[in-house]
């Protein structure tokens, strides 16, 4: 076998070998951490409210009210199944906060009845989009020392969105606090 057909041979495997990983349809959460920080005496958190920020989320599907709720519940639950308990008038051992960003348009579709004979045509559109939702994590004295974000499809119902609030919430709690699972 020549030089020049190892040489494709090689490139052609490392090819095919790419393209799963490259089309991989998942989303998959990122995090990061202040190394520096303690985690090991995490019991109680509260909700971080930073006045300066807008939570400006929501659109025609859902309205900011309903993303807050369903946000702040999916947490509580997540944080809950690790023992984590909302502070009851107390100091927090930590604070929480989300953030929710429109990514961008995805997939914008048409369609509709086409007919050379017909006066009327209808055509109708459907666009996917994309958002990204964030998790912060602040010390007590409210400096962020744990992040973890998604970026992912947007649900076309109240219905799916909760199931991916849920879902993403989860997936993004699942290495929190840092050490319990492995790293991504």
């Amino acid at each position: 076998m020549s030089r020049a057909m190892k040489s494709l041979k090689i490139a052609s495997l490392l090819l095919f070998a790419a393209i799963p990983l490259s089309c991989s349809p998942k989303p998959r959460p990122q995090s990061a951490y202040d190394h520096a920080a303690s985690f090991a005496n995490l019991k109680t958190f509260d909700w971080y409210a930073d006045p300066a920020e807008d939570k400006g989320v929501g659109a025609a599907v859902v309205d900011t009210r309903w993303v807050d709720e369903h946000v702040k519940s999916a947490v509580t639950e997540e944080l809950g199944k690790k023992g984590l308990r909302p502070a009851a008038g107390g100091s927090p051992d930590f604070y929480v906060d989300y953030h929710t960003r429109a990514a961008g348009i995805v997939q914008r579709d048409k369609y509709g009845a086409y007919t050379w004979w017909s006066p009327y045509t209808y055509v109708g559109t459907e666009t996917r989009r994309q958002a990204t939702l964030a998790l912060d994590v602040r010390d007590p004295e409210k400096k962020l020392i744990w992040r973890a974000w998604i970026t992912a499809t947007v649900g076309t119902s109240p219905e799916k969105i909760d199931r991916q609030v849920r879902k993403y919430v989860g997936e993004l709690l699942s290495d929190f606090p840092p050490g319990t699972a492995a790293a991504r």
